[in-house]
């Protein structure tokens, strides 16, 4: 059984009755064999995400000394919501890094989801039993995410960054600038997930360099094709500057021959940004925005697209025909702007010139 982690201060002991942290250890040993929702295995990353969200739970329920798992109720959820939600610097002393500011209404959706599902298996476990308490508990309501909307990079940002890429390889950073070049390229063309990029396989490309086998989030595998000027900007790096020496699998390499990891990449596409003069906010996750958006634009089916990005629904791709929409709509506003048809005439294609408020 996993280690308790230390958290098993301020909690009620009972005598042949498991506590809070034994459940919270239970739970995650059995989530690394089967997940408790669909039935999968999950993978890595989804269990660190479990256990991270079972530890806020765990550092609040010691905080506010919570009773034995049968006597909690749907009210101490709400404390955890409330906690969540208004608390500026969560978790204080808990041994990871200190919050600075508020959660996200996404991330207070995502901790309480885990934590229903944990008090569901509890139930399905037989851990717990059903009483008015309990049944209060598990009809608790998840609070909705009000997720932002899709901020993709612009065409200039795009540009300014592969620009970018090109000096560093003309004044002499050769390697760097043509490996940068290829990961915005592939970035742009495919709409990987920044984990999806990181940990793209020799192994897993195509011999021709058409596709990638990625592993996508809850564990599958799907083929990602790769075409035109990233194929190009990938065939350069892997056969001129990528060090033939390295026998890892890794496709992405630091400049001393080590694969880079999720955080070297996002770290690399920041100080991309500062040098292309690219200030607007983000980081990797807008380029998938950026391929999506685009795809759209250029009348890609929806469902292909789903397929493209590993989504199990259409739902993600909706908001992002919604962006699209959107775009349209304010590029035709003008062209059918009845004030402007009525004291100008049908003049469709006119633009004015000089864009902004002027005095």
């Amino acid at each position: 059984m996993p280690e308790l982690a230390g958290r098993n201060r301020n909690f009620p002991v009972n005598a042949g009755v498991p506590s809070l942290p034994e459940l919270v250890a239970r739970f995650m040993d059995s989530c690394r064999h089967v997940s408790p929702r669909s039935g999968r295995r999950l993978s890595p990353k989804t269990l660190k995400y479990y256990q991270m969200c079972l530890d806020g739970l765990l550092y609040f329920a010691s905080l506010r000394s919570w009773p034995e798992p049968a006597a909690l109720t749907r009210d101490h959820l709400r404390d955890f919501e409330d906690y969540l939600d208004t608390e500026t610097h969560r978790w204080d002393g808990d041994g990871r890094r200190c919050t600075f500011k508020k959660a996200s209404t996404g991330t207070v959706h995502h901790y309480l989801k885990v934590a229903k599902t944990f008090f569901t298996w509890c139930l399905d476990e037989d851990y717990l039993q059903i009483t008015p308490e309990i049944s209060s508990l598990l009809r608790f309501r998840l609070p909705s995410p009000q997720y932002k909307d899709v901020e993709p990079y612009t065409d200039e940002e795009v540009g300014a960054m592969l620009a970018a890429c090109e000096r560093d390889i003309q004044r002499g950073n050769r390697y760097l600038g043509a490996r940068n070049k290829a990961i915005v390229s592939v970035f742009i063309d495919t709409g990987l997930r920044l984990t999806e990029l990181a940990e793209m396989k020799l192994s897993e490309l195509d011999p021709q360099l058409q596709q990638v086998r990625v592993l996508g989030k809850g564990n599958k595998w799907r083929a990602v094709p790769i075409n035109g000027e990233a194929k190009k900007a990938l065939r350069l790096y892997l056969t001129q500057y990528r060090p033939s020496q390295v026998k890892d699998d890794a496709v992405w390499l630091t400049d001393d021959g080590t694969p880079m990891s999720f955080h070297s990449v996002r770290i690399m596409i920041d100080r991309l940004k500062v040098r292309a003069g690219v200030r607007s906010g983000g980081s990797a996750h807008r380029f998938r925005h950026y391929f999506a958006t685009r795809y759209l634009e250029n009348g890609g089916d929806m469902n292909i697209l789903r397929l493209l990005l590993g989504h199990a629904t259409l739902y993600m791709v909706l908001r992002y025909t919604k962006f699209v929409d959107g775009r349209r709509a304010l590029a035709e506003s003008q062209s059918y702007s009845p004030l402007d048809r009525l004291t100008r005439g049908d003049h469709r294609h006119r633009r004015d010139e000089n864009w902004g408020w002027r005095q």
